[in-house]
């Protein structure tokens, strides 16, 4: 048996240092805005509630410690009990109230200072909204925890909900929120214009709350054991707070302690954002006072700033508006009277713009006896007056297109002759140019070399998170011991996201603000899904993973319908079926690797302890991917528009002999090849998909006492290797109706034949061949689709995106096959047979005509030397006649 101690001292001594320092982080705030500043704004008044949340937090486990918590339960005398409830009870009513505002208080301040960032602000908006609500729904579920209430912190009977799952289910919650107040101003903070050291220290600043995120994981990490120990208890037993396991005060006191750490840090961290005034009145030398560009000699620096707003480079400043990135504060109009000679080249350059809007008098931070050169302004003032790029090529924040921002700096013969020398003494100011390319987006409206490898990395980490979630989906549906009708559910709402993620996110994303934008909303819905899984696993909820698989398909939904697109439209036209089979096969490589890793470093076999590995590869896999998005926010990635796209297929139908209006059949041929196609791409992910959800049993059949997990593994290799020989058949100039049309009837021979072979090895051999040929039907038929669509190509990526959903219809109907011949999985091949002779139709319908075999044979994206056939412009069409990014040009064939 093991040997106990008494955690409690620890417990107290922690809880009430850190609660210490969150008091003095709170005075040291109200001093800095209030004593400094003289300003009081919502902000503080809500840190103030936050502190006595959490002080009230720290009472209530500082007073529990001394009534026997942290002790084993051969330690807490009979009268402590309900004390001891008592404080619990207390604890759990007023620690998400403490949570909650804490966190306000932070995006309460973002939102103030983000007047002239829309994104900032109404992101702060929405998260403020999520926050708020978990929170207050928290809140009541702690307070009516227990039927009747009192049953919760005294003797009576009643039936409780359990509060450690509860705790340990919002976990993701809590580590997502901190993400997001952590990474929102990040966009903002690495584009300020403010010398090197100053943005050290305001980058530091705001990454000291990741340790709250830290903080999160700890917590986590001890709210587990609380929780396994919980598991030994017959959990269909009701729970009262006199039915815990053995020791249950011992194993909770970290828990709680590390809570109530979580509150202190909070509170800190939204404290020291505002100290700058307070520090630069008390230690000016520590954050450089003057920013480091002394006053010239002789000249009294209150001279200085009684006389500068009349300095008539300030008024003509003024008038024709500042550097974006540059405010206007004492301290920066107080640097145009260095000596630098300036830099007319840069006038009208596009990495040099005018602001539209130039700022007035008003809002310049004026405060009498405290603008001792902006030492005493604050961070957040600074903040809140810099203007927003207008520049179509500066770092723009999330969701904020290069196609709606194209203005562009004024040409120098357009600017007065008084307010160009103003304005060429205020661009003398700005960083070297060595700091705009660092920071600055070459966005080009058509994708250019280098963009396909950072779109193509995307592809691998998405199949490795994808293979993972498959595998732990399975785990968990074994442990939990799911119904075949319940399992198959849970694979239809999946692949029923595909039909609503295009439709209400991606589209209109993609439209509006383009590829990069569209990718992270993805990611960032893939990650939620993902998170949403841990509370879904934790309360062992069927709803919950219902609803988990929902959104993480919503958020690959959402990619693909950017992605596919953009490495279509990567290279040159007559290489795009090459380029997605290249990028798709990146992909499957990822879905190889993944389930190996997760069967042999984590699930030996299936038990309770497994729950909990689960659970974090969960949580990993989330905050992963919530990396990935972040990392590709600052991944120079270029957009094409409507009409570059237009351009680019009407020179294509040039070069082809074609127009846009030629029909076939009695049909427009573009809405011909767009609409076959999507029926073919709703039919085919229905075969797939058949192949995947009944691989376990069909292994079984075929050839009994076999490892599916192994000849999975095995189908997956193969299915990499037939997309990389798909984009090595494209490459060299085999036409892509005719290499998808020999892949289909692949599909449709070896199906039929390994449901007709006797069980045994040529049977399995069949099976595995039917993946080889299913593996670049997909990538093939997606960019056929999208060859000649001209500014209608995103509409068709998401109604081919759409089609996907078919994965949720076509296996549901082998699902009823199956159970019709008592559970013999080979008839579902049958399925597979006849939707692969129905999908061959579709490349014999576009050889049957000259309109249809030009609208869709690469060849004709190619400007051939010599034909006298217009000439490639620039822009997207320039791009797809000639460069390529990861598919080098081939020779004509």
């Amino acid at each position: 048996m093991e040997s106990l101690g008494n955690r409690g001292p620890v417990v107290f001594v922690v809880t009430l240092v850190l609660i210490i320092f969150a008091t003095v982080f709170t005075v040291l705030r109200l001093m800095s805005k209030w004593g400094v500043t003289r300003k009081a704004t919502s902000d503080d008044f809500v840190a103030i509630v936050a502190w006595v949340f959490a002080v009230g937090v720290a009472v209530s486990i500082m007073i529990g410690t001394q009534v026997g918590l942290g002790a084993p339960d051969s330690e807490i005398l009979p009268q402590w009990y309900n004390p001891l409830r008592r404080c619990a009870y207390a604890f759990t009513i007023l620690y998400n109230p403490a949570l909650m505002t804490t966190r306000t208080t932070i995006l309460i301040l973002y939102h103030n200072i983000a007047a002239a960032h829309p994104f900032l602000r109404y992101a702060s908006l929405c998260t403020m909204a999520l926050i708020n609500i978990a929170g207050i729904v928290l809140t009541f579920l702690n307070i009516f925890q227990c039927h009747p209430i009192s049953a919760a912190f005294s003797e009576v009977d009643g039936t409780c909900i359990d509060i450690v799952s509860l705790y340990f289910a919002s976990a993701p919650i809590n580590a997502l929120t901190d993400l997001a107040i952590l990474l929102l101003p990040l966009p903002i903070l690495t584009t300020l214009r403010i010398e090197f050291r100053e943005k050290v220290i305001v980058v530091a600043t705001f990454m000291i709350g990741g340790f709250a995120t830290l903080v999160d994981v700890v917590r986590i990490f001890y709210l587990q054991e609380p929780l396994k120990e919980e598991r030994q208890i017959d959990m269909s037993r009701p729970i009262t707070p006199t039915k815990r396991p053995a020791n249950f005060s011992y194993y909770a006191s970290f828990s709680l302690m590390w809570l109530s750490v979580e509150v202190s840090v909070g509170i800190m961290c939204c404290c020291v954002l505002v100290l700058k005034p307070l520090v630069m009145r008390v230690m000016p030398k520590l954050l450089g006072g003057h920013h480091g560009h002394p006053l010239p000699t002789g000249t009294p620096e209150s001279h200085r700033r009684s006389d500068i707003s009349s300095d008539p480079r300030f008024l003509n400043a003024v008038q024709i508006g500042v550097v974006p990135g540059s405010p206007l504060s004492a301290s920066s109009i107080t640097r145009m009277d260095l000596p630098i000679s300036p830099r007319t080249s840069d006038l009208g350059r596009i990495d040099s713009p005018v602001s539209t809007r130039p700022p007035t008098l008003s809002s310049i931070p004026q405060q009498p006896g405290n603008d001792d050169e902006g030492g005493t302004m604050d961070f957040f003032e600074m903040l809140a007056s810099e203007t927003p790029s207008e520049d179509p090529h500066s770092p723009l924040p999330p969701f904020q297109s290069t196609q709606s921002r194209g203005t562009s700096a004024p040409r120098p013969s357009t600017i007065p002759s008084d307010r160009r020398d103003a304005l060429q003494n205020v661009s003398s100011q700005m960083p070297p140019q060595a700091f705009f390319d660092f920071v600055n987006v070459k966005s080009k409206v058509v994708p250019r070399n280098g963009d396909s490898l950072a779109v193509s990395t995307l592809f691998f980490l998405w199949g490795f998170a994808y293979g993972l979630l498959g595998t732990l989906n399975i785990e968990i549906q074994t442990l939990l011991g799911y119904n075949p009708s319940r399992t198959i559910a849970l694979h239809d709402a999946y692949w029923a996201a595909y039909f609503f993620g295009p439709l209400v996110v991606g589209y209109w994303v993609l439209k509006r603000e383009g590829f990069k934008a569209t990718f992270m909303a993805g990611l960032a819905i893939y990650a939620a899904g993902a998170m949403s899984f841990w509370p879904s696993s934790v309360l062992r909820s069927y709803p919950g993973f219902f609803i988990s698989n929902f959104i993480i398909a919503l958020g690959l939904a959402c990619l693909e319908v950017a992605a596919n697109p953009f490495i279509a439209l990567a290279g040159p036209g007559e290489l795009s079926e090459a380029c997605l089979n290249f990028a798709q096969g990146i992909q499957a490589i990822g879905s190889v690797v993944s389930p190996m890793v997760a069967q042999e470093a984590l699930f030996s076999g299936v038990d309770q302890e497994d729950l909990f590995r689960i659970q974090w590869c969960y949580l990993a896999v989330g905050l992963f991917v919530v990396f990935l998005a972040v990392v590709f926010f600052y991944v120079p990635l270029s957009e094409a528009g409507d009409d570059d796209l237009e351009v680019m297929a009407l020179q294509r139908l040039l070069h082809a002999g074609l127009d846009k209006d030629d029909r076939a059949f009695g049909v427009g041929a573009r809405h011909l090849v767009l609409w076959s196609g999507v029926c073919v791409m709703w039919i085919y992910v229905g075969t797939q998909e058949v192949v995947s959800y009944f691989w376990t049993p069909l292994v079984q059949h075929i050839r009994p006492g076999s490892d599916p997990f192994w000849d999975l593994a095995i189908c997956h290799g193969v299915f990499a290797f037939g997309r990389f020989l798909a984009a090595g058949l494209a490459y060299i100039g085999i036409p892509p109706r005719i290499m998808i049309g020999v892949f289909i009837f692949g599909e449709f021979l070896t199906s039929l034949l390994a449901m007709l072979l006797p069980q045994g090895s040529a049977a399995l051999a069949m099976l595995i061949l039917v993946l080889f040929f299913e593996s670049a039907i997909f990538p093939t038929l997606f960019a056929m689709i999208l060859r000649g669509q001209g500014k209608h190509t995103k509409f068709a990526s998401t109604a081919t995106t759409m089609a996907i959903s078919g994965g949720a219809v076509w296996p549901s109907v082998a699902y009823g096959i199956d159970r019709e011949h008592m559970g013999n999985s080979r008839y579902s091949l049958l399925v597979i047979a006849v939707l692969c002779a129905v999908c061959i139709l579709w490349p014999a319908l576009l050889s049957s005509t000259r309109v249809l075999r030009r609208w869709v044979d690469p060849k004709w994206s190619k400007q051939r030397v010599g034909d006298g056939v217009g000439t490639p412009g620039p822009g997207l069409a320039g791009a797809s006649a000639g460069e390529a990014f990861s598919c080098p040009p081939r020779g004509d064939a």
